[in-house]
């Protein structure tokens, strides 16, 4: 009987990579600030466009890499991160870092696939939702 486990349990070792594929996801999105129009994230008084426009575009998950590829007409809304970090159930905080060299942060629920998202800079107020869409 033990042996039986033993094999059940490493067969499904075995098959694990395969299991991680079935991750993969791919769906349209938009990112947009939490609460509406913040002048923290923009610069002070004049909100950058980068922050205060929406982010539409589509998020690809392959594997451990999360991209974002933006189809808005704003430059800088397209990024990748590595969701290594992630708890199993897909929770969890990850790490990425912008064209300027800046890191920023990706906070997600439990769950997998389609789902909302947020991100989040060190030194700025502001928080972005990025939102499935249909």
């Amino acid at each position: 009987m033990r042996l039986g486990l033993f094999l059940t349990t490493l067969i499904g070792l075995a098959g694990a990579p395969h299991i991680s594929s079935a991750a993969d996801a791919t769906w349209s999105a938009v990112g947009a600030l939490e609460n509406g129009l913040s002048t923290s994230c923009g610069g002070g008084s004049i909100p950058l466009p980068e922050w205060t426009s929406p982010a539409y575009g589509q998020v690809d998950i392959k594997g451990n890499t999360l991209i974002f590829k933006s189809t808005s007409p704003i430059p800088n809304h397209s990024f990748t991160v590595d969701l290594k970090a992630l708890q199993p159930d897909g929770s969890g905080r990850v790490v990425g870092i912008d064209h300027n060299n800046r890191e920023f942060y990706l906070t997600f629920d439990p769950g997998s696939g389609a789902r909302t998202f947020h991100m989040t800079y060190r030194l700025k107020a502001c928080r972005r939702v990025y939102t499935p869409t249909t």
